[in-house]
């Protein structure tokens, strides 16, 4: 069924117009490696790409899960290999993100850093007892499973390197940099307001420590990742068309 069009969806697409009518090339996530790692060997590059897909058992235990509550297998975004690939190239120590709901990108990023041997990632996500607006409305299910939280269908054996923090990430995130004032990468896909995105991108930049990448899922819901590069006076990659990237 076809959304109704409103006075604020009128409104909200001319707003997202400069950033998607500025928006950089579409790349693959080996383009896009190439970008970020110009050093890199192309041959590297197609080799972490190899090693995410044929990590048979990271996809077998979270279609298990997914299927056991869901009917459905997981959902794996097409930015998901390259999660996986900057991952294995930066070799993170700490790695933020906001946004877990089901927790599929937080396994990617676990199995990355089990992969490399090193590495934590501190998520913070506001439970979705209900729908939130501007963050599960779009999804195949809007809500997560009765009686499961946050996270819920990462595989046990990748929960040793986990640490998720349930709560509003404007509390919370503030506070996570405070525990980790060096950090190698951050990742928003919580709430995709330009308020929210702003706060979350401007909050996380300063702890990025240099090399270290910005990540972003859902850059042209409005134009918050177009001025914050500029602002911060850096481009912004934008991969399979909505996951932007920038490097610190």
């Amino acid at each position: 069924m076809k959304r109704p069009i409103t006075v604020g969806r009128v409104i909200n697409f001319a707003r997202r117009m400069p950033a998607v009518l500025r928006q950089p090339e579409r790349l693959y996530s080996q383009e896009a490696m190439a970008k970020l790692f110009p050093s890199m060997p192309s041959k590297d590059i197609e080799q972490l790409r190899y090693e995410f897909h044929k990590n048979d058992q990271l996809f077998l235990d979270v279609d298990h899960a997914i299927l056991s509550q869901r009917r459905r297998r997981a959902q794996w975004e097409p930015w998901a290999e390259f999660q996986y690939m900057v991952v294995r190239a930066l070799k993170p120590d700490v790695y933020v993100e906001t946004g877990v709901f089901d927790g599929v990108s937080s396994s990617v990023i676990l199995q990355a850093m089990e992969d490399n041997g090193k590495g934590k990632l501190v998520s913070i996500d506001l439970p979705a007892s209900e729908t939130i607006k501007g963050a599960t409305d779009y999804m195949p299910e809007t809500t997560l499973p009765p009686g499961h939280n946050p996270g819920w269908c990462v595989p046990s054996r990748l929960r040793h390197r986990y640490d998720i923090r349930f709560g509003d990430a404007r509390e919370l995130l503030p506070k996570a940099m405070k525990e980790h004032p060096v950090i190698d990468v951050f990742f928003h896909d919580s709430l995709h307001t330009y308020d929210h995105m702003t706060f979350e991108y401007r909050t996380s930049w300063p702890h990025i420590k240099d090399g270290g990448v910005l990540l972003s899922d859902d850059i042209f819901a409005n134009p918050a990742m177009y001025h914050f590069a500029k602002e911060v006076g850096r481009r912004y990659l934008n991969i399979r068309n909505g996951f932007g990237c920038i490097k610190k």
